[in-house]
């Protein structure tokens, strides 16, 4: 019995009916061979004209590119920032009319009216990757939809480098390689703040997979791609106003064939801001206010807890008692023990184990309950209770001795940075 596959203009009907998504606003018809579209929101920017060149300047991919700029406010925005989002219209619009080619080509959405609620990049990237589904859906073409800033550069293969790893791992979904652009921050203050906070997010990462666990990358919003069908499957951008990256990518990344794209950059900007309450912005306004000369992080401790559980799994999925469960948890850390008791672990347990046929289904099920959100929420938790936060550069210490990665005493923030960014990079 032949099974109908879905159209990609079948699924993205389907994701419009269900998700009431609106109708298309960009007038000009896609080009039939168009493979990527780049979506950029852009909220109170005076610099997006530097984005776009960085992107005119690309080495161009084989297929057409289009770019679909986001320009948006909510309903309660300021006079400054509606003034603001005019300028860069203007900007934009004029920029656009001396850079049009056939192969990349650029578009504007005008967002300046959003709800009050969900105001905010989450909705603003929906917007615009929800557009990119429905014109991917109107040429047939499973395209990638990728996520930029507008306040970030791009090395010149980006758009080649995106064409090709998607199209020789068959990738549902990837993240890209980025670096803060400290090199052209001159406040030293500011630059030694990022270092930090850099540090802090890929000794996270890192951290994570020293532990064993698998669904360890970086969700950064402004440098992450995904398949058109894929974005609509699951469920499409969600409208949070901070954090939207990290939710949407904790979907997709158990789907499978999520792949790390390291053969290109996205340079993204380590400047201060108050619009969303965590994140680069935030964390450097907190860094220059409070005058910070440590930046803390998760214990090391915590990740080696975190281990303890992942090479507990097999002897987990043989606790079809209490009793069994017990004494298996007895043997991991109080950390777990506490954290697993809260979260009533012992039946979601034994769901698991009535659900799965083999330990690869067993395996499967566990790592959907211990999910990028769970992992988070057990990190917290120890942090609260058990371990300490410490100062970055002493736990990126405490992890590259324990993967017999070389450094001295007297390696400087910047030189730890540099070890950190070539683990992830190059292994």
């Amino acid at each position: 019995m032949n099974m109908h596959k879905k159209t990609l203009a079948e699924i993205a009907d389907h994701y419009v009916k269900r998700y009431h998504v609106q109708k298309p606003v960009i007038e000009p018809v896609i080009a039939p061979d168009t493979g990527i579209i780049i979506v950029i929101p852009c909220f109170n920017e005076p610099a997006l004209i530097r984005t776009l060149e960085s992107l005119w300047m690309c080495e161009p991919a084989h297929c057409t590119v289009e770019v679909i700029i986001v320009i948006n406010s909510g309903v309660n925005a300021g006079k400054s920032i509606r003034k603001q989002n005019s300028i860069t219209f203007k900007q934009a619009k004029e920029w656009i009319k001396g850079h049009s080619k056939l192969t990349l080509r650029f578009n504007i959405i005008c967002a300046n009216e959003m709800p009050k609620k969900y105001a905010g990049v989450g909705l603003a990237r929906k917007i615009g990757m929800d557009e990119a589904l429905l014109r991917f859906g109107n040429i047939e073409k499973n395209g990638t939809i990728v996520c930029l800033d507008a306040d970030c550069t791009v090395e010149k293969n980006y758009l080649r480098s995106i064409e090709r790893e998607f199209e020789e791992n068959d990738a549902k979904a990837a993240g890209l390689y980025f670096e803060h652009d400290i090199e052209n921050e001159k406040d030293q203050h500011l630059i030694r703040g990022i270092t930090n906070y850099e540090l802090h997010l890929r000794y996270y990462v890192q951290a994570l997979k020293y532990s064993g666990y698998p669904f360890a990358y970086h969700t950064i919003g402004s440098s992450m791609a995904v398949k058109a069908d894929v974005y609509a499957l699951s469920g499409g951008m969600n409208k949070r106003k901070a954090g939207e990256d990290f939710y949407f990518l904790h979907k997709v990344i158990p789907l499978g064939n999520f792949i790390e794209i390291n053969s290109t950059c996205v340079y993204t900007s380590p400047r201060m801001s108050d619009r969303v309450p965590f994140g680069t912005g935030k964390a450097m306004l907190d860094w220059v206010r409070n005058e910070m000369q440590i930046y803390y992080t998760y214990n090391f401790e915590t990740f080696k807890d975190l281990r303890k559980l992942i090479m507990s799994i097999s002897e987990l999925s043989s606790c079809d008692k209490k009793s069994k469960y017990e004494a298996c948890v007895k043997q991991l850390p109080c950390s777990l023990e506490s954290f697993l008791k809260q979260e009533n672990f012992y039946d979601k347990l034994s769901e698991i184990i009535n659900n799965s046929a083999s330990p690869q289904t067993f395996r499967k099920r566990f790592f959907y309950w211990l999910d990028g959100f769970s992992v988070l929420k057990f990190i917290h938790f120890a942090r609260d209770n058990f371990h300490n936060q410490i100062p970055v550069k002493e736990a990126c210490k405490s992890l590259l001795d324990d993967l017999d990665v070389e450094f001295s005493d007297r390696t400087s923030e910047k030189e730890m940075l540099n070890i950190f960014r070539g683990i992830d990079r190059y292994g």
